[in-house]
């Protein structure tokens, strides 16, 4: 049975990922194309690099044999099912019932030849926190630009 504390991480990790598809279903399509000064690319990217970043750990660290990263398309509807559908790997794979994928070790080798290694509830956080990094680049872009239908994002 999972724990409350590891229901709480995966709970925060969907009401973060709810607020970053709010938020892209707002943005307007003409405003996904632009570049925010500094950047080194468009939001569509900055969006689809959230949701992509989930595939990548859950493919290469966690080896959820869930297969290749997806090709999304750079529109909205892209960015959208882009983002809903790493959510629902992320989910299908750490919320089995069981809770033993959160407390399960996961590892890597880096480019150094070292090995690093993680439980899978801190690869939730750093996923979550990751997120919330890259949605407060976002929302920065959009407020510059004066855009202001921002969905409030208490965390």
């Amino acid at each position: 049975m999972m724990n409350d504390g590891d229901r709480e991480i995966l709970d925060h990790f969907i009401r973060t990922r709810e607020k970053t598809i709010e938020l892209a279903r707002r943005t307007p399509e003409e405003l996904l194309t632009r570049t925010a000064e500094g950047e080194g690319g468009p939001l569509n990217r900055l969006f689809l690099h959230i949701a992509t970043g989930v595939d990548w750990w859950m493919r290469n660290v966690m080896r959820d044999g869930c297969g290749d990263i997806p090709s999304y398309g750079r529109d909205k509807e892209g960015i959208l099912q882009a983002l809903a559908a790493s959510r629902d790997r992320l989910m299908s794979f750490f919320d089995d019932g069981s809770g033993e994928r959160m407390g399960e070790m996961f590892s890597r080798v880096e480019e150094d030849g070292s090995t690093s290694e993680w439980a899978g509830r801190d690869r939730v956080l750093y996923l979550t926190d990751h997120e919330v990094h890259h949605r407060g680049k976002i929302v920065l872009a959009l407020r510059q630009w004066g855009f202001n239908d921002i969905p409030f994002l208490p965390y």
